[in-house]
Formats: structure tokens, sequence, C-alpha cells
């Protein structure tokens, strides 16, 4: 029974830890469904669909329900004497109608109009994808500075710890009469000092993790602990951003309005139909109301529209080539960028050897500066002085490490590998 129970409180503890434990991952693929930006993909959907709907009605009949009632000052009169015949129309009118249109074939224009709106559908859902993986650089952001606060923190404790632990050498001393009060006060002074920092640290660390909380759309506690990221860096030189494969798409859209602006002017066969009722009808000659049809085939081209179509492919055209600009400067203002973070990660890796060697010749002098501490010679002033030039050169080495990997971070995020 104990070995199930201490498997089980082990089991426990496991998922306790891995629900407090956040990868960049994670704030990536949490802001990627919650951001209530992404509701923009399913309302331009609707949209799609209705306005799909309404290009497919253009096949089906349409029904126009016309009346109208007049009185003319003339009507047509027909006397024959020879033949004893007259004939005088009413001077007014009535007649209701009903007219019915049904298009036969229109060469592929309601093809190319919906060809158009799904192609405007997949140029709104891309771009609200990169408008989306923007906020990623936020992302990186909030999550390296809360991993930079952590590490502050955590010196700034273990500097605590330490003055803590002279402090109660000092009050000894003190009290034996070795040592003057005022040292004693230094390292109180020097501890409520880092008290206060580790006071702002927290709070600038819980203002963050709010933060990030709120752009992702986890719940994150304070309790949370933030994973390094681990990425490989890849050698590969092209770019595969979401914006590019939003200007393909644009492309594509420009390509689908040059084809449906070729097909405005194409020809459109149809069959109509005419019902009504009236007085006269369709016999002229009759002053009574009558019931009346026609029917018959028809066709519309506009055979000539003083180039207004040439000019629109013109336009297409023009802005095929615009997006095709646009595309090469983002791409050259990416490689700059690119670039200065190469640059970034060369300069946080040699760093990084120097903050080293820094650190262990600092430790050394604080360690020297202790023992005369220890043994009067030295000032707790003078202490305080070499303590804080090493805690300040391990927060440097640290905060060089986390931003060496921010820069990673941020070099993939640029090509667009994460």
């Amino acid at each position: 029974m104990k070995f199930f129970l201490i498997v089980f409180m082990i089991f426990s503890g496991s998922l306790f830890a891995q629900e407090h434990l956040i990868t960049l991952n994670d704030c990536y693929e949490n802001l990627m469904v919650s951001y209530p930006l992404i509701n923009q993909i399913s309302i331009n959907e609707k949209l799609s669909s209705l306005n799909q709907k309404n290009h497919q009605a253009g096949w089906l009949p349409s029904a126009d329900l016309n009346a109208t009632a007049t009185y003319q000052s003339d009507a047509m009169e027909l006397s024959i004497p020879s033949m004893g015949f007259g004939f005088e129309a009413e001077k007014d009118q009535y007649q209701a109608t009903i007219d019915i249109n049904q298009l036969i074939y229109d060469w592929g224009r309601i093809k190319a109009t919906k060809q158009l709106e799904n192609t405007d559908l997949s140029v709104k859902k891309q771009n609200t994808q990169v408008e989306l993986n923007k906020l990623k650089e936020q992302v990186n952001l909030f999550y390296f500075s809360i991993l930079i606060l952590e590490k502050n923190e955590e010196l700034m404790n273990l500097m605590l710890e330490d003055i803590e632990n002279q402090e109660k050498m000092i009050e000894s001393a003190v009290k034996n009469g070795v040592v003057l009060s005022a040292e004693l006060n230094v390292l109180k002074a020097e501890k409520l000092k880092i008290k206060q920092s580790i006071t702002e640290i927290i709070n600038q660390r819980l203002a963050a993790i709010r933060i990030l909380s709120e752009l992702t759309g986890l719940d994150i506690s304070s309790e949370v602990k933030l994973k390094i990221p681990d990425y490989e860096m890849s050698e590969r030189e092209e770019l595969s951003r979401p914006e590019h494969h939003l200007f393909d798409l644009q492309i594509k859209q420009t390509e689908a309005s040059g084809e449906l602006i070729a097909k405005q002017n194409n020809p459109m066969l149809y069959s109509f139909a005419q019902l009504g009722y009236g007085k006269p009808g369709l016999n002229m000659v009759s002053s009574e109301f009558d019931s009346f049809y026609i029917v018959g085939v028809g066709l519309t081209w506009n055979i000539w529209d003083w180039n207004q179509t040439k000019r629109k492919k013109q336009v297409a055209l023009i802005n095929k080539d615009l997006i095709t600009t646009q595309k090469e400067t983002f791409n050259k203002q990416i490689m700059v960028s690119v670039h200065n973070e190469l640059a970034n990660i060369a300069t946080m890796q040699s760093t990084l050897i120097s903050d080293k060697e820094i650190i262990k010749l600092r430790e050394e002098v604080t360690e020297s500066a202790r023992a005369k501490l220890e043994n009067g010679i030295i000032t707790s002033t003078e202490y305080i002085t070499e303590l804080n030039a090493e805690t300040q050169a391990k927060l440097n080495y640290e905060t060089h490490k986390l931003q060496l990997v921010q820069s990673k971070v941020n070099y993939l995020y640029l090509k667009g590998e994460i």
C-alpha cells in the first residue's frame, strides 16, 4: 500500500510540475487559436459563403412584376370609309406583367467571379495569420523578460543571504566590542536596499506574466516556470514567412481579377418570358382587357466599351508588379534584421566567454574581501562594493545567456521557422 501511495505522490507531483511548466511553443500555439483576431477567419468565411451564394444565384431565373396605368392625349385612329371600317384606340391603357429571364450561357463570367471570391477569402485569411504571427514578437519580449527577471531575483536572493550571514557575524563582533555598530548599520541598510530591489523585480515579473497571459490566453500563475527555449540554428537561407504566402495569394488575386475583367464583355445568352394582363392586350385594336404572353431567346454583347476593359487589365498587371516590388522590399528589410540578429548572436557568444572570466575574478576578490571583513581589515561598505560587483557580473552573465537564446529565437522567427 505504501508503494502505491509513494508512486501516486510522485505521479501527482510530476503532473503538478507539468501544469506549471510553460514553453515558448505553448505560448505560440495558444496565441494562434485564442487571440480575438482569429475570429476574423470565421467571419470572413461566412461573408464569402453568402457572396458565393449570390454569385451562384446568377444561374437562377429572375422574375419581375411590373404594372402601369396610362392616359394619353391622343390615340391611334384608322378609318377606311369605302369599307365602312373605322377604329380608334383607347386613350387609357392598363397593363400588368410578370417578366421572367433565365441565363443560358455567360461564357465563364460567373465562374470567374466565384474564383475571385475564393481568392479574396484566401487573402483575408492569410492576412489574419500574418497579423497573428506579428504578435509573436511581443510574446518573445515578455517571455524572455520573465526569464531574465527570474534570474535577477534568484541572484539578488543569494546576495541577500550573503549579507544576512555577514550581518550575523558583524552583530556578534559588535556585541563583543570588536567592531563599531556603524558597520552593522551599513549591512542592515544594504539588506533593506536589496529587499527593495527584490520587491521591484517581483512586481515587474508579475506585470510581465499578466501581459503574457493576456496575449496568449494561457492561465499563467505567479508560480509559473518558463522553460528556456532550445532551438537549433538553421543555415537555410530561404525565408518562409507568412507574409510570403500572403504576397503569393495577392498576386493570384490580381490574376483572378484580370480573368474576370477579360470576361466582362463576353456575350450573355438568355431566354425570357412575359406573362401579362391588360387593356389592350397584344391585340391593339381590341378595347377589352385580355391576357397575353411572349417567349423568346436573347443575346447581349457589349462590343465596344471605349477601351475600358483594356485599361482595367493594365491596372491589374500594374498591381501585380506593385505586389512583387513590395515582396522584394519586405525581403530586403527582413534580411537586414536577420544579419543584425546574427551579429547580436556573435557578440553575445564572445561576451559570455569574458563574462565567465570576470565572474571568476570577482568571486576571488569577494572571497578575499569576506575574509578581510571577518578579520576587521576592511569596512562593511568596502565589502558590499565588492559583493555588488560580483553580483552584477553574475547578473550580466545570466542576462547575456538569455539574450543569446532570445537572439536565436528572433533569428528563427525572422526567417519564418518558428
